[in-house]
């Protein structure tokens, strides 16, 4: 009898799409592709000889032997992944703390965060990885991140999200641009505009949310992806050459050549994403210094550029011309 080539992964795809009728669902609740959904369950139902699936406009239905496969397989599987999480949380326990966070530590109040919690656990290591925010909500539900620090996101069931803190989004003009002139900008005041980003998750992460705000049809948007820095782009604006989104770090420190203005009713939420229930102490303790930080009072938020997370709405501020400065920015 020739040997199986179904793995594990194939079980937990299969898994995930049951769970939430749709291999598009599927694929964003494991941070992977739709075609790899899609093709590892074709794998399977090569092999068996039957479809597992129905696939219908609204999604996905089991078929009986998709049912009778699940609930033969399914308990295995999740045997195996609790024993690999568990084997791998007592690795890791009092060891290090894995963390991943979308766009740079300089965001938000994070550097002081990790600053407070590295004089609290000197003996604790902080592993830090960047990816985009569907790929860090994956890899902490695999069990791969102990956290994920992420923008405007749902981590689904089984896992909670510590709101850290709220900020309001900005257009980065080039100095002399006609926009310049006001204290803020509306939506409709850019639809026209050529709108520049990076080819990082962070440069994905603001084409998407330029495309969900500007409300145009996608033959009309005027968006560019580049594969330089979040540093160039804003470097590529000064010169005139686009314009971008930026968060409060860039508007807090400045860049030369760059006008910010903000724009009415934009905000981004952030959050810690982690497990529901009992957590291991390190990650406790950070998460209650997280939530130390997020509850000061207004005006240390003002003065970062920063809301309180319960804020749902931009306040009007005055306008910012660029300063000398460089701080990375997660919109970019």
């Amino acid at each position: 009898m020739p040997r199986s080539k179904i793995e594990l992964r194939h079980v937990r795809y299969i898994i995930a799409a049951a769970e939430s009728g749709s291999f598009r669902r599927a694929a964003q609740d494991l941070g992977v592709e739709q075609s790899a959904i899609s093709r590892r369950i074709r794998d399977v139902e090569d092999e068996i000889g039957a479809q597992l699936f129905r696939r219908h406009p609204a999604g996905v239905d089991l078929t009986d032997i998709g049912k009778q496969f699940l609930n033969q397989a399914a308990p295995g599987a999740r045997q195996i992944g609790s024993a690999l999480d568990g084997a791998r949380t007592v690795a890791n326990r009092g060891r290090h703390l894995r963390i991943g966070v979308f766009g740079p530590l300089t965001m938000g109040f994070l550097s002081e965060l990790f600053g407070a919690f590295r004089g609290d656990r000197p003996g604790v290591k902080l592993r830090f990885s960047e990816g985009s925010c569907p790929e860090l909500i994956a890899a902490v539900r695999r069990g791969q991140l102990d956290v994920g620090v992420v923008a405007e996101a749902s981590p689904g069931k089984g896992f909670d999200v510590t709101h850290l803190w709220a900020e309001p989004v900005y257009a980065a003009l080039p100095d002399g641009d006609p926009l310049a002139d006001q204290k803020a900008l509306r939506w409709d005041d850019l639809r026209d505009r050529h709108f520049v980003v990076t080819d990082l998750p962070t440069g994905d992460f603001a084409k998407g949310y330029l495309m969900r705000n500007l409300q145009t049809s996608p033959g009309d948007l005027q968006i560019e992806q580049l594969s330089v820095t979040r540093e160039s782009l804003m470097q590529i604006v000064a010169h005139g050459d686009g314009v971008t989104i930026a968060g409060s770090a860039h508007v807090r420190h400045g860049l030369p050549g760059i006008a910010f203005r903000l724009i009415e009713d934009a905000v981004l939420r952030y959050g810690a994403v982690h497990p529901r229930g009992a957590l291991h102490r390190n990650l406790e303790r950070l998460l209650a210094l997280a939530k130390s930080f997020s509850e000061r009072d207004d005006a240390w938020f003002a003065r970062q550029r920063l809301m309180r997370p319960e804020h749902r709405r931009v306040p009007h501020v005055d306008c910012h011309r660029g300063a000398r400065g460089r701080t990375p920015d997660r919109l970019q």
